[in-house]
């Protein structure tokens, strides 16, 4: 085997295999801690070189967005509003409708009364006109016949005519109701 001396110190070749890869693992420990510790400088530089970037450009935008935003809740805020009349002009509408066509209605039944009433005041008169006149008989049931198909006539055109009064406005209510709402529901800002 061989041997190694050095400054009075002999090593052998065993402990040779021992030495070197222990000097080596040495020198490579030294090796890293001077280049990690190069690094850790050059990453120091770098950081204090650091200036942050100007983002002033996006805070403006943001402040546009936020803007925009609360104009678009004002004016949902106010279109909903809006909507609320309307519903409510609707329904006040609605109702104003069917108290006139309640109006209506018992004025019918007040005028179908009238007319009932009517009707029995001529059958009584003419009953007692009957009893009373024997010989016109038949010229006073067909004069007292004639007015009651007149009356009965002019009332059921009367009625008539407030029928068709009555669909009448009940088709402009529903167009005007129409209109609004399509005009409500077709509003931009409602969301859909």
């Amino acid at each position: 085997m061989s041997e190694v001396e050095y400054q009075g110190i002999k090593v052998k070749g065993g402990k040779l295999f021992l030495i070197f890869p222990l000097l080596g693992t040495l020198a490579g420990a030294i090796w890293a801690g001077f280049e990690g510790y190069a690094r850790w400088v050059a990453m120091e530089e770098k950081i204090n070189e650091y200036v942050a970037p100007d983002l002033s450009g996006f805070t403006l935008k943001l402040e546009v967005l936020e803007e925009r935003l609360t104009s678009i809740e004002t004016l949902t805020e106010s279109t909903e509003d809006n909507v609320r009349v309307i519903k409510t002009d609707l329904k006040n509408d609605m109702y104003k409708l069917q108290d006139n066509i309640d109006q209506i209605v018992e004025d019918n039944r007040e005028l179908n009364r009238s007319v009932h009433s009517k009707i029995s005041d001529l059958e009584t008169s003419t009953q007692y006109i009957i009893g009373d006149a024997g010989k016109n008989l038949n010229s006073l049931i067909q004069h007292a016949s004639d007015r009651f198909d007149a009356k009965r006539t002019s009332i059921e055109e009367s009625a008539q005519r407030r029928q068709d009064f009555l669909t009448e406005e009940m088709k402009s209510l529903e167009e005007r109701f129409d209109v609004k709402l399509e005009r409500a529901l077709s509003n931009p800002l409602t969301g859909q």
